[in-house]
């Protein structure tokens, strides 16, 4: 080879490293400074997750949560208006809102010594339910509820809130079992 020759191809070698550092792998999360910079000042233990289910991250805010409390982190995945899914994840002290309206338990699993219930669409559009079904959850909406342990003994313990659309029982314990504490 000329040494035109192997600048070229270290140059190209050198394109595909800086390109290689900016991929994430598919299904990251490609906001995770956000949550790391949203962990000043709260006094709940922010959780980031380690996986989007591939959907592209579409919103991150801070908002009140009501007076005397810590903001609420609401962060959205996908698009409600899609067909491929959509995630909103909610982090507070304590519930800020009412859940939805038209939904009941599905299931329950265990994360992180915690009581993960996920909740589906009740059959016939109901407002009420006392169970709903996985094939309703993947058709309509889904709301699932957790309180996570504090990450460390300055924090506190955080509520969590994934409200989804399109999503299976499986996709939401993954994007739920993922989440992990910043810190």
């Amino acid at each position: 080879m000329t040494n035109r020759h192997s600048r070229i191809a270290i140059a190209l070698l050198s394109v595909g490293v800086a390109v290689a550092a900016f991929v994430t792998p598919a299904g990251a999360v490609d906001n995770a400074a956000k949550y790391d910079q949203a962990q000043v000042g709260l006094t709940y233990t922010v959780y980031v997750p380690t996986t989007s289910l591939g959907l592209k991250a579409t919103s991150f805010q801070l908002i009140g949560c009501g007076k005397g409390k810590d903001e609420q982190i609401n962060a959205s995945y996908g698009s409600q208006m899609s067909n491929e899914g959509w995630i909103s994840l909610s982090e507070s002290n304590t519930s800020c809102t009412d859940g939805p309206d038209g939904v009941g338990p599905v299931t329950k699993f265990t994360v992180r010594g915690a009581t993960v219930t996920i909740m589906g669409s009740c059959r016939g559009g109901k407002s009420t339910c006392t169970k709903s079904t996985p094939a309703l959850l993947r058709k309509g909406q889904g709301y699932t509820t957790v309180t996570l342990p504090a990450g460390d003994s300055s924090l506190k313990s955080t509520f969590v809130e994934v409200y989804t659309d399109g999503m299976s029982v499986k996709d939401i314990k993954k994007f739920v079992t993922g989440l992990k504490p910043v810190n």
